[in-house]
């Protein structure tokens, strides 16, 4: 009985796991020949050699799709458009100015009034200020 750990077993893809587990339960078989094992074993390489060629395929041809994309963004036609980072900049630059403006832009520094008197209200609730001119 085979106790040997593969690096399929920890895989993310299903597929790869599910060929790992083929090939543990092939070799662990007595019912089998040592010969009928290699044939079995050689067959689950050749599919997990041709899957990570199909993944690998796939990946480039995304890769390659969206090189095209980023292509056609930057000429479209006879008109230019921004490149992305440009594009990236200058939304960096407008979310500064939006934070600029909520901003108080002018700080008002407020003088004390001279002859100014603080006396009660006649309900006592609040302070009264009034101003005298001097």
């Amino acid at each position: 009985m085979s106790n040997t750990q593969y690096a399929e077993a920890l895989s993310a893809d299903p597929y790869v796991r599910d060929l790992h587990r083929k090939a543990v339960r092939l070799l662990n078989d007595p019912s089998l020949a040592r010969q009928q094992r290699e044939e079995h074993i050689r067959r689950l390489q050749s599919r997990l050699v041709e899957h990570h060629a199909s993944v690998a395929l796939k990946a480039q041809k995304l890769v390659d799709k969206k090189a095209a994309r980023d292509q056609m963004t930057r000429t479209h036609g006879s008109s230019t458009v921004a490149d992305p980072s440009q594009v990236v900049a200058r939304r960096k630059e407008f979310s500064q100015a939006r934070q600029e403006c909520t901003a108080p832009a002018v700080n008002v520094a407020v003088a004390p009034v001279t002859g100014a008197a603080h006396r009660a209200s006649p309900t006592g609730a609040r302070r009264i200020l009034t101003l005298s001119r001097g």
